[in-house]
């Protein structure tokens, strides 16, 4: 490292390329993360993006984006060869600068939660990664319907009082992207998005309105993909975690949620990791 340190700045078109090869060296090759560049276009036109740069090269970079009254960083990836440099300070010194409420889901890479820990964010439950047949799950009491994305996002709107047009339009972009909503007795109680192509699904995301059942909500969500086995996340407080872990669903991997406050994230919802 230079005597002045990396110089932080938001990306830039050129820099594309440099941040996909960090990302890819870190392991973060799927769509949703620094490899692809629809995403990294994403959070820097309706969030921030940054890279740092050392001596005419990207050796880092981080993602926020607003969710509601809060700020979630989405992503902090430095380059492996520069680990331990205090490059990944140097961001978040930028990234977090005067925000207060902050979440993030951390990694198991033992490094991310002692630098996370001194910005103020505390473990709070795990981040549950889960796969499995939707047919062994009870059937609900409610009807999940695809619907198109936008009217998937203007419920939810109307559900919780948050807009998340522009990442329902990110998630709707994906192979096989999908709107959906949960209806009990003809009345919306859940909305969000979703994936579903060659016989395998993914719940994306779903935002359950205040008051309704998480369970139903979630297995109704499930079931409406239309997928032979499909994928979620769940947080480990989730209460429709032991219905799919009963119906044969299994944990495939985890992160940790990390916030500045307790309660910042409803942990009823099933998350997007990268936006949550």
């Amino acid at each position: 490292m230079n005597d002045q340190g990396p110089r932080v700045r938001p990306v830039e078109d050129r820099d594309i390329p440099e941040v996909a090869k960090v990302a890819v060296a870190n392991g973060e090759q799927s769509r949703g993360s620094g490899s692809d560049p629809r995403y990294v276009d994403h959070l820097r036109r309706h969030g921030e993006f940054l890279v740092a740069e050392l001596d005419g090269t990207v050796v880092g970079y981080s993602g926020t984006r607003p969710i509601g009254d809060a700020t979630m960083l989405c992503d902090l990836f430095i380059d492996p060869a520069h680990h331990g440099s205090g490059i990944g300070r140097r961001l978040l010194d930028h990234a977090l600068d005067g925000r207060a409420e902050i979440f993030t889901f951390s990694s198991q890479n033992p490094r991310a939660m002692p630098l996370y820990v001194r910005y103020g964010l505390v473990p709070r439950w795990p981040l549950l990664y889960l796969t499995g047949p939707p047919v062994a799950l009870a059937a609900p009491a409610a009807r999940a319907r695809v619907v198109p994305t936008g009217r998937a996002a203007v419920t939810e709107g109307e559900l919780t009082g948050v807009d998340r047009r522009p990442d329902y339009a990110f998630w709707a972009a994906m192979p096989g992207g999908t709107g959906l909503m949960v209806e009990l007795d003809g009345e919306p109680i859940a909305a969000g998005a979703g994936e579903s192509a060659d016989g395998s699904g993914v719940l994306r995301h779903l935002a359950v309105a205040s008051g309704a059942d998480a369970v139903t909500a979630t297995v109704a969500a499930v079931a409406g993909l239309g997928s032979s086995r499909v994928r979620a996340c769940l947080p480990g407080p989730h209460p429709a975690l032991r219905s799919l872990l009963t119906a044969g669903w299994r944990i495939d991997d985890y992160d940790h949620h990390m916030s500045t406050r307790d309660g910042l994230i409803d942990p009823r919802r099933v998350l997007s990791p990268a936006l949550a």
